[in-house]
């Protein structure tokens, strides 16, 4: 009796597997035409006039579920913008289904920089916005997460990036409407701690809302220090190296004055 039931096992067993083998082929079979259908959509569109056109897709499985996803940037050119992040994915059975990263708006890197975290249950993208262009004069950084549970995409948080803590400061944000580019903006402090105030000059640059041509005005040293640097803010920290202050540009940025080279460096991280 044993025999039989195990012998009836087997047979049932060969029966299911080519069958569950030939439906995986055709499951398989009907994504991949849907992934092309959709990708000859893309790239058949037609460009409507100032609306950002499609510049690049990339074909990549995402949550490694067995289908691939579309990832889609849109440009208006040039570098004036940052590029808008879309995505073509699959339901189970391979129905597409578009999502627009609204919450993307200064990711400047497209998909090369968003970075797909695995988690038990589902996926994290992450990325930075980083709000720049022409006059943005105010200094953000956020971190921007979704969620994808392979079935949906729902924004999940935003994480505003932090400063440190400065002495003193200048930034472009402070600087009144009427400020041409080439004008320039002062910060005052001794530090160098030698009794005597350097000056700190920073000239704006409109097309990015940043300071340029930086430098620092010592009365001991013959030539100025030229700081090769474009922030939105720059600041004076409490730390000392070699005697002097360290500044800190943008949000954590650190440089220190280096006495061989006489001009400021910038740190690397652990370097103490």
């Amino acid at each position: 009796m044993f025999n039989s039931f195990f012998t009836l096992g087997i047979g049932i067993s060969l029966l299911i597997n080519p069958l569950k083998v030939k439906s995986e082929e055709l499951s398989n079979s009907l994504c991949e035409e849907s992934i092309r259908r959709e990708l000859n959509n893309l790239t058949s569109e037609k460009q409507e006039f100032r609306k950002p056109f499609l510049s690049k897709t990339q074909l990549i499985d995402i949550n490694n579920d067995q289908k691939k996803e579309i990832l889609i940037e849109r440009s208006l050119g040039g570098n004036c913008c940052p590029p808008k992040l879309e995505i073509v994915y699959f339901t189970s059975k391979c129905y597409p289904r578009k999502y627009e990263f609204s919450k993307y708006e200064w990711v400047w890197g497209g998909w090369e920089v968003v970075d797909f975290k695995k988690t038990n249950q589902g996926l994290i993208l992450c990325a930075d916005n980083s709000l720049e262009g022409f006059d943005n004069n105010k200094l953000e950084v956020n971190t921007v997460n979704y969620f994808f549970d392979g079935k949906s995409f729902n924004f999940h948080s935003k994480i505003i990036k932090k400063e440190i803590d400065a002495i003193s400061e200048i930034r472009t944000s402070d600087l009144k409407i009427d400020t041409t580019y080439g004008k320039q903006t002062f910060l005052v402090y001794d530090i160098n701690n030698d009794q005597k105030k350097e000056i700190i000059s920073c000239n704006y640059w409109d097309r990015w809302g940043r300071f340029t041509n930086c430098s620092i005005k010592v009365q001991d040293l013959d030539e100025d220090i030229k700081m090769n640097f474009y922030p939105k803010r720059l600041g004076i920290l409490k730390e000392i190296r070699n005697g002097w202050n360290i500044l800190v540009l943008d949000h954590d940025e650190k440089y220190f004055y280096n006495p061989l080279t006489k001009n400021y460096e910038k740190m690397i991280s652990n370097s103490f």
